[in-house]
């Protein structure tokens, strides 16, 4: 008597695990499909030069972008500090993890030279990007860093080659990077710019 007891004991123990485990997996399962993923708008553009801005930015990207847009549909464009202002929009793209979906959800490229986006896209995954993990569903639980000022620190020219092509008056811009918290991110960077039909391309980061 008292082995069959045990036994119906058991028997119900085990019961209430395997319902307990296939009510999580179900209610998993449809919370999950009910979630939906976040949709990124564009909701300005800079025709002209190919630049756009993207509805994740944070206000800071925001706030350079719009200025950037303002210097570049100027009657005389100040080319100084349309490189400053893309300085300043490219290193807090690329420093800002908080806002990117995943890790290959890279910041900055629209700022590059197309011949470097590839090589730069796939250094980034493996480098400042390999541990983001993906926020598609907004649910994500990661402390990541984003940028809350850039300050320009120097702006030379100078001769600069890169591949087979040489630009006389390439930009070096020397910044310093400030975070709203600080998690062991670089935090001074020097960019180098060069001419390319009618843009200032980045070719260079050190």
């Amino acid at each position: 008597m008292k082995l069959k007891k045990k036994f119906k004991i058991i028997l119900a123990i085990i019961i209430i695990l395997v319902v307990a485990v296939t009510a999580f997996f179900v209610y998993r399962h449809f919370t999950t499909n009910n979630k939906k993923p976040t949709e990124v708008t564009v909701i300005s553009k800079i025709d002209s030069y190919g630049y756009q801005l993207e509805s994740n930015k944070t206000k800071v990207y925001n706030d350079l972008f719009n200025h950037l847009k303002e210097v570049l549909t100027g009657d005389n464009i100040d080319e100084e500090e349309y490189v400053k202002t893309i300085a300043q929009l490219f290193l807090v793209d690329f420093y800002t993890l908080k806002n990117k979906l995943s890790n290959a959800d890279i910041g900055g490229v629209q700022f590059l030279a197309p011949s470097i986006q590839e090589n730069f896209i796939l250094k980034a995954k493996n480098t400042i990007y390999k541990y983001v993990k993906s926020n598609i569903y907004g649910d994500r639980e990661q402390t990541l860093p984003e940028v809350k000022e850039v300050t320009v620190d120097e702006v030379t020219t100078e001769s600069f080659e890169y591949g087979e092509n040489k630009d006389e008056q390439a930009y070096k811009v020397k910044c310093t990077i400030h975070y709203v918290e600080d998690l062991g991110y670089d935090t001074e960077k020097e960019l180098i710019f060069v001419h390319e039909d009618n843009k200032l391309v980045l070719v260079e980061m050190n």
